[in-house]
């Protein structure tokens, strides 16, 4: 029992350090990442939107994972919540967790950027993914 709580203060601590650091915004939303995060081969990264107006779900943010396949080019999202608070703050009202299809992040996108962050790909080597 001991061992069992030492490891969810380390959670608790692991995760109140954890910030999120801004990489785009638009009219709609600003984009953040986790801070930690592995880079090349298939990284998993953690991605906070925080919506300037409620989403179709009427809530204030979202926090996607997606997973990388650096080699072929390619992202998929692996779970999604909605947020009712900024920030995704709050208990999720929406969560899936069923992965979506393999794509190409779009040019000048988040997903673009975040592809890039967490790929190492150097954006000024040639053309766009």
């Amino acid at each position: 029992m001991k061992n069992f709580l030492i490891a969810v203060m380390l959670l608790v601590s692991v995760s109140a350090h954890a910030e999120w650091k801004l990489i785009d915004f638009n009219d709609e939303a600003a984009f953040y990442l986790e801070d930690f995060f592995e880079t090349g081969g298939r990284p998993l990264i953690w991605q906070l939107v925080d919506y300037k107006n409620p989403n179709k779900f009427g809530n204030l943010s979202a926090k996607i994972l997606w997973e990388m396949d650096c080699a072929n080019r390619v992202l998929r999202r692996i779970m999604f919540s909605s947020h009712p608070h900024r920030m995704g703050i709050g208990e999720p009202t929406v969560i899936d967790k069923e992965a979506g299809e393999w794509e190409k992040p779009a040019v000048d996108s988040p997903q673009e950027a975040i592809f890039i962050l967490a790929c190492r790909i150097d954006p000024s080597l040639g053309p766009k993914i």
